[in-house]
């Protein structure tokens, strides 16, 4: 006779390691230098979460949700997800303040791989410009790099950081607002 608590034990099982789809689920590295090592991370994403430094006990800045159909991600403060804990919406690549849905709130804007300051996308309004860097020895096997760049510059002393990963727009804002530097 097959018990039924059995099968809901089998369901979990697959459940937890069948790979998430979903953009906010992948880890982000955020390092301070090229080397790329444990003690150079800043922050990361895990899931859903935006801590600071590179394990599991950093501060939790940030809760992530949302999912990739709707291109719409809530950053909740710490590790709540209450709508009182509400501080930024990611719409459609426009930071906005609280859960607001007027143009006047919009902060910043994300826009083919660069970030604008309010919802512009005008090129003296750019604040930074995420460019894809060369294999670097630190990063993780098959992980993309990617450097983040003041304004609009190539050069390489006006990198600020290196992502381990592509962070999406939601994932970018978070690491940026948790470190200080949006």
């Amino acid at each position: 006779m097959f018990a039924p608590w059995r099968l809901v034990v089998l369901l979990c099982g697959l459940a937890c390691c069948l790979p998430s789809t979903s953009l906010l689920a992948q880890r982000i590295h955020m390092h301070s230098d090229e080397s790329m090592m444990w003690s150079t991370m800043v922050a990361h994403v895990d899931g859903q979460t935006v801590r600071l430094g590179p394990d599991w006990r950093g501060d939790v800045v940030f809760t992530l949700q949302g999912d990739d159909r709707s291109d719409e991600a809530t950053l909740f403060q710490g590790f709540s997800t209450s709508a009182l804990d509400v501080l930024y919406t990611v719409r459609e690549g426009h930071l906005m303040a609280g859960d607001s849905h007027f143009t006047h709130a919009i902060l910043y804007t994300a826009h083919q791989d660069q970030i604008f300051q309010g919802d512009s996308t005008f090129p003296l309004d750019v604040v930074y410009t995420l460019r894809e860097e060369n294999a670097v020895m630190g990063a993780s096997r098959g992980a993309s790099v990617w450097g983040l760049y003041r304004e609009d510059s190539r050069n390489w002393s006006d990198r600020v950081v290196l992502f381990e990963g592509k962070p999406n727009p939601a994932q970018l804002f978070a690491l940026l607002l948790a470190t200080g530097w949006l």
